[in-house]
């Protein structure tokens, strides 16, 4: 006997369905009432759960416009325009990455034997797909890569494509994988258009990257969401998604994973990185005579307990290894054990969103880190040598302050002030600190 759920198609084929019809955006309401009809619900708040459904299609079958609003995937990708500049080695073998080029533009799971180029009559380009390989080196040894290639060699010379030429794709069928390929040569190539197209580019991803809840976003969803929301995707077409944002600086990505170049890292990513040698912290910055005088004023509190507090005097001379020492001694951690480590927090989100996405509420300022380096209380550390007045610091601006890296004991820090040194000062010194909890205790503070 067949069961209840057999007869009602799931609520993936029902979206599936919905958005096969669509011609344009749809408010999310109306997908909800066509869902609930097709297939009742037996969930407490059944409008809720639709819209769990609906919000796990976001980068497989929909985009978002706005919190009310969603676009199909294709009809966010048809006709979006991008380019690959060409070396000399791509144009003498005609062998383009089609894995790492196309992944992003076609389905999630979309076999690459079956995309298709077209020239910009319509007429199909014929080309093979071949496997190419070579060999990298990891901290776990030599490894051996193998991504698919699409031999357009033929088609190259056809066009007469010179290095420093450009390949440009507009998809022409995303649910198909149908991409229309054009030669830009270098002459007729306008340089000023095309930095402001990947200016914008750059800039929408990294503004859905300072609005978002977690520190990254992924390509799945992000790319369709920046083409679905970008001024003339027909137009002039910008960089390749992965390559304008390498280029840009302020981001970085896998291919798959999108955060902050300059954001934290977990400690067995620091870890990886320190045997790698690949590990950079954030450089500081030259300093004059008059800014290694002046006095830096900051209030320490514990990050769990921020009723415990210390204020510190520290003077623009002193390095991240005397600050390390003051906070040492001001809280009584042990100075003879265990590394501290220094990140400077700096506020996400801060501008109007461009793209008008429903966001989660925060319940306090959220920051991204710049990691400033750590310091070794027997000597060394990648910024044991920063210098204070070298970090760029202006009154406000937060610190994260972490004693031993296996208790992991945090601290936030905050800059109340930057002024002259008092007469015969001695810095660094403790400034201030809390009342006791225990009033009658006499260690205690």
């Amino acid at each position: 006997m067949a069961s209840s759920k057999d007869k009602f198609p799931s609520y993936k084929e029902i979206i599936t369905s919905i958005l096969a019809s669509a011609q344009g955006p749809l408010p999310v309401k109306e997908i909800v009432e066509r869902m609930l009809a097709l297939h009742p619900s037996q969930a407490k708040n059944p409008q809720r759960a639709m819209h769990q459904h609906i919000r796990e299609a976001n980068g497989l079958l929909l985009v978002y416009l706005d919190p009310n609003t969603v676009l199909p995937l294709r009809l966010a990708y048809n006709g979006a325009r991008f380019r690959l500049p060409l070396d000399r080695e791509t144009v003498n073998k005609g062998l383009v990455n089609i894995r790492e080029s196309l992944h992003s533009y076609l389905p999630l799971v979309f076999p690459l034997e079956e995309i298709r180029f077209v020239d910009q009559t319509g007429s199909p380009i014929p080309f093979q797909i071949k496997p190419v390989s070579q060999k990298v080196t990891t901290i776990f040894g030599e490894n051996t890569i193998t991504s698919e290639h699409a031999d357009l060699g033929a088609w190259f010379r056809s066009q007469k494509m010179y290095h420093n030429d450009h390949l440009l794709f507009t998809i022409v069928d995303w649910e198909k994988g149908v991409f229309q390929l054009e030669r830009e040569p270098a002459r007729q190539r306008d340089e000023k258009l095309l930095e402001q197209r990947n200016q914008l580019l750059v800039d929408m991803f990294f503004a859905l990257l300072e609005h978002d809840v977690s520190e990254a976003i992924y390509s799945h969803q992000a790319v369709p969401t920046i083409y679905a929301h970008l001024p003339d995707k027909s137009g002039y077409p910008p960089y390749h998604w992965l390559i304008a944002i390498l280029q840009d600086g302020r981001m970085t990505t896998d291919g798959w994973r999108i955060h902050y170049s300059d954001s934290g890292f977990s400690m067995f990513e620091r870890l990886i990185q320190q045997e790698a040698g690949e590990r950079a912290v954030a450089q500081t910055q030259p300093i004059t005579s008059e800014q290694r005088k002046q006095v830096y004023r900051f209030k320490a509190e514990l990050a769990y307990r921020p009723n415990i507090w210390r204020v510190v005097e520290i003077q623009g001379k002193h390095t991240l290894a005397d600050l390390d020492l003051e906070l040492r001694v001001a809280f009584d951690h042990d100075t003879f054990d265990h590394m501290g480590g220094f990140w400077k927090l700096v506020p996400r989100g801060g501008k109007e969103d461009p793209i008008p996405l429903k966001r989660r509420a925060r319940k306090q300022a959220k920051y991204r880190e710049i990691e400033l380096g750590d310091v070794d209380p027997l000597g060394g550390g990648d910024g044991a040598g920063s210098k204070i007045a070298g970090l760029g610091l202006s009154v406000g601006d937060k610190l994260k302050y972490v004693y031993d890296f296996g208790d992991w004991i945090e601290h936030s820090l905050t800059l109340e002030a930057i002024e002259e040194p008092e007469p015969r000062g001695k810095y660094p010194r403790e400034a201030g600190h809390n009342e006791p909890e225990y009033v009658d205790c006499v260690e205690c503070r």
